[in-house]
């Protein structure tokens, strides 16, 4: 399943977007552009968590 991860929607005034398979690896590519361009160091857990509550379930985001 594919999944569109923009920025803005977790409170960033920022225009990036990622898209692809619903994966760990799409998260931590998140996860690396929170830190480069926002100076915010969050987990991958914490990132997961933030998927989860857009309505993603655990179980539906592949283990790569």
């Amino acid at each position: 399943m594919t999944i569109k991860l923009r920025c803005e929607d977790y409170g960033f005034e920022c225009n990036f977007v990622l898209e692809g398979e619903k994966s760990v690896g799409l998260l931590e590519q998140l996860r690396k552009h929170f830190e480069d361009e926002h100076g915010i160091d969050y987990t991958t857990e914490a990132i997961t968590q933030m998927i989860m509550n857009r309505g993603h379930s655990l179980e539906s985001i592949k283990k790569d």
